[in-house]
């Protein structure tokens, strides 16, 4: 896809319009930084529709075919990964190449992880 293809895409998509204006540089600096902030433990403030917004960045990746651009930033991100045998994002679809869908990071503290306790593993 080209550059205006794409944002031709996530326009069409329903993305708000700052996601699609920033196009596929905008979505791999998001996730590439969403990476990082995991590695250094995910913000313990967050909710879990915040941490569910990233999983949706990734995804847009996917639907524009720019994964490959991302493999070092997935390849840390799953590493980071627990209970990836829990799907709890994009649930009804059956598929497997979501990875990013399945547990969470295994560093969560704070709100984040009760957030975590209640929407993935769903403890009370």
């Amino acid at each position: 896809m080209t550059e205006d293809e794409i944002k031709f895409y996530l326009k069409n998509r329903g993305c708000p319009e700052h996601v699609w204006q920033g196009g596929a540089e905008r979505l791999l600096r998001k996730w590439n930084n969403f990476v990082a902030q995991v590695e250094k433990g995910y913000c313990p403030d967050c909710l879990i529709e915040e941490y569910r917004n990233h999983l949706d960045t990734r995804e847009l990746i996917h639907d524009i075919g720019y994964g490959d651009q991302v493999k070092d930033a997935d390849a840390r991100f799953a590493a980071m990964l627990t209970a990836t045998h829990i799907k709890h994002w994009h649930k009804k679809r059956s598929t497997d190449y979501d990875f990013w869908n399945y547990g969470y990071p295994k560093n969560v503290s704070g709100n984040f992880l009760e957030e975590v306790k209640r929407y993935i593993l769903r403890k009370p």
